[in-house]
């Protein structure tokens, strides 16, 4: 009987025990799973996340460049998806058939190589998976192999497995294989070999890739792919952006570029410098930005990145120069909001500003115009009303609205640069004056960044000026009449779309610079050279601006431009065209112009010109006391005569400053001094006590203009007037 109970427990028994030892195994493999989780690897962390080449592809898709690394090897991925099957299929099958089905360690491979490799004498069978080739490839052999190092890799096998998804071993192994000269991943290999991407590989090609890892020497073809690279300048600076934020570059970037325009524009610019290279013209620029999304469109930083002889890989969108004339709408439209109105009437005379003032020696014309609307001397880029505008405007006023607009190059300038900031003398980039620029097409709102990744999401705005501010500078810059005076009837500015231009030229015509701006796109263009030489006057900022007009004619044709708004507190009424005033009956010219609906806040409009009156059945002008001399024809003689009156200088004024324009050429910068009174006499100048010349009626003389102290004796018989002038 008791023999029959133990029979009846010996099962059970069994079952016990073997539960627990699956129970014991189980824990045992979770104990070890969790380990091998769980068990740290640092170069497996720093290896998923190295940096592999970039791809930059244009705003449609073209690819414009595959970036190195640092150290010249050439590493690109892709997701197992952008794989071919196929490709993938062929590397399991060569190099680890089971790989789906071991744990890291494929031991029925172990045994067979070590059978085979016992009967041969010799290594004629490896037993590597693809996850132990992974392993080498983290952890890179650092001793002879021994059993220690094969059961090391061994183990860590184990633990890749479990840290990993065979996905993800098979993703790493994939675009990290080596395949020699300094080539790394399927992705790269494809390119470099053949010039394609992995998904376009034929059969054959397939073949080859999978063999070129075991003896990369012996079954790697000959390289063909020629990794040339286009927008290399804005290809530069994005690189640049990346490290500045210490990020690392995706292995696949979009950016808001269009290489196609990128193209057209840059061969403009070659063409252009080839026709004017005897100028001294050697080096251009061109920026384009999107008004609504920040992005950048167009970035050539030099004619050719590869002109060694004109350094060619200055870029010349960062490159700070001196803006000239196109500065000029950025105070203009300060001054709109400082008590001018569009129908102000500005002062294009000799002149300086208060008894130790500061002169400004000619337009770029060599002309004065006298009293000129705030349209025209805007339109027209003239000088002498500029610096009017930011002497009474405030300097620090202008700075304070300079730096809101986003020139930081000008930080801590003011000092250097005087008045003569009215006339662009500071330095600053391309970049910053096309995304200053296209404030005015904005609305005056200025995009806080540009981005050089395609998006579609509108850029961050913020306010800089009224609306009705930009609206009426945009109007202005659009008037192909009231640019006449300084640049004639242009064809250049004869667009069939609404359009705003402006240009300049500085440093003796180093630098000219053209810069244009739609609804939609706002475009700048420079041109110049490096070597600090002066470009021959010739040519003038409508070369540059020429190529500003074709970009936006290419991008209009695409895209479009919409008209530009009217001002809402404004409206347009007849003006007298000379004075601004409201028109009398004897005004022989009007003109439409702005003026503030509320007209009673508009002190101009409220009063009837008093310029033009009836003298003997004729239409006089009797101009303001500041304009008499311009009006005289700069003849103050005969306004004291007879022997016994004294000469006098009346200009310039005793201990007056002037400053010397950088921005025009030497020979142009002439002091034109007055003098009056001296009767019948022969009068004479002599300047540091040098003689310069006599003249006898019109007492007028030109001296250039030196930087010093200097003094001015004129003598007409027994009388005598000494004035001292500095020039800055």
């Amino acid at each position: 009987m008791k023999k029959r109970q133990a029979a009846v427990k010996s099962p059970g028994r069994r079952l016990t025990v073997t539960i627990i030892v699956i129970l014991i195994l189980v824990a045992l493999g979770l104990i070890w799973h969790v380990v091998m989780v769980r068990w740290p690897d640092p170069e497996l962390d720093a290896f998923r996340e190295h940096q592999y080449s970039t791809r930059f592809y244009d705003r449609e898709g073209v690819l414009l460049h595959v970036m190195p690394l640092d150290d010249g090897l050439r590493r690109e991925y892709y997701p197992l998806e952008a794989i071919p099957k196929e490709l993938v299929e062929r590397f399991i099958s060569e190099e680890d058939a089971h790989f789906y089905h071991h744990p890291g360690v494929d031991f029925l491979s172990v045994i067979r190589a070590w059978w085979q490799n016992k009967k041969a004498g010799q290594v004629v069978s490896g037993a590597s998976t693809i996850t132990m080739q992974l392993v080498r490839m983290v952890h890179p052999r650092q001793e002879e192999v021994g059993i220690k190092t094969k059961i090391r890799e061994m183990f860590r096998a184990f633990s890749f497995e479990a840290k990993l998804s065979k996905k993800e071993i098979l993703e790493l192994y994939l675009n990290n294989v080596p395949f020699g000269f300094q080539i790394e991943g399927v992705g790269s290999a494809s390119r470099s070999f053949y010039g394609v991407e992995p998904k376009d590989l034929s059969d054959e090609q397939i073949d080859s890739i999978v063999k070129i890892p075991r003896r990369p020497s012996e079954y790697a073809p000959k390289k063909t792919y020629d990794y040339k690279t286009q927008c290399p300048h804005f290809i530069v600076q994005v690189v640049s952006d990346y490290k500045e934020k210490n990020q690392h570059i995706p292995p696949e970037v979009t950016l808001s570029v269009d290489s196609d325009l990128n193209i057209k524009v840059e061969k403009l610019i070659q063409a252009k410098l080839s026709e004017y290279k005897e100028a001294r013209v050697h080096n251009g620029a061109a920026f384009v930005i999107n008004n609504h999304t920040g992005e950048i469109i167009v970035w050539v930083g030099n004619a050719s990145f590869d002109d060694v002889e004109h350094s060619g890989q200055i870029d010349g969108v960062l490159v700070k120069n001196q803006p000239g004339s196109s500065m000029k709408p950025f105070l203009y439209a300060l001054a709109l909001e400082s008590g001018f109105s569009p129908s102000s009437v500005l002062p294009d005379i000799q002149m300086d500003f208060g008894g130790e003032g500061v002169y400004v020696p000619l337009n770029f014309n060599n002309m004065f115009n006298g009293p000129v609307l705030f349209r025209n001397a805007l339109a027209s880029s003239l000088n002498v009303p500029a610096v009017y505008l930011l002497y009474n405007v405030g300097m620090d006023n202008y700075l304070e609205r300079l730096d809101m607009l986003g020139f930081e190059s000008l930080a801590g300038k003011r000092d250097s640069m005087g008045l003569s900031l009215a006339l662009g003398a500071g330095e600053v980039s391309l970049y910053e004056m096309v995304r200053g620029f296209s404030v005015f097409t904005n609305d005056g709102k200025l995009m806080e960044d540009t981005t050089c990744l395609k998006t579609d999401q509108k850029a961050s705005l913020r306010k800089v000026y009224a609306p009705d501010t930009a609206r009426i500078i945009c109007s202005i810059l659009s008037d192909k009449n009231a640019r006449s005076l300084g640049f004639g009837n242009a064809q250049v500015f004869d667009t069939d779309y609404p359009c705003i231009f402006k240009t300049g030229t500085s440093n003796q015509f180093q630098n000219i610079i053209a810069l244009g701006s739609t609804s939609e796109f706002t475009a700048g263009v420079w041109m110049g050279n490096y070597e600090g030489e002066t470009v021959v006057r010739q040519t003038g900022s409508s070369i540059p601006a020429s190529v500003v007009r074709q970009i936006l004619d290419e991008l209009t044709d695409t895209y479009g431009a919409l008209e530009f708004l009217e001002p809402e507190l404004y409206e347009k009424k007849q003006l007298c065209a000379l004075s601004g005033m409201k028109p009398s009956s004897c005004c022989p010219s009007k003109i439409n112009e702005y003026v503030l609906k509320n007209s009673n806040e508009d002190l101009t409009w409220n009063t009837t010109c008093t310029w033009h009156h009836m003298n003997n059945g004729k239409v006089a002008i009797s101009y303001p006391s500041e304009y008499q001399h311009w009006s005289n024809g700069r003849n103050y003689a005969g306004t004291i005569s007879g022997d016994e009156a004294d000469v006098e200088i009346r200009f310039p004024r005793n201990k007056a400053s002037f400053v010397y324009d950088p921005l025009l050429p030497k020979e142009s910068q002439m002091l034109h001094v007055l003098a009056v009174g001296g009767g019948s006499s022969v009068t004479s100048l002599y300047l540091d006590g040098t003689f310069v010349g006599s003249v006898q009626g019109i007492l007028e003389w030109d001296i250039p203009l030196e930087r010093g102290v200097h003094s001015l004796m004129v003598t007409a018989g027994n009388s005598r007037d000494v004035v001292t002038y500095t020039v800055q």
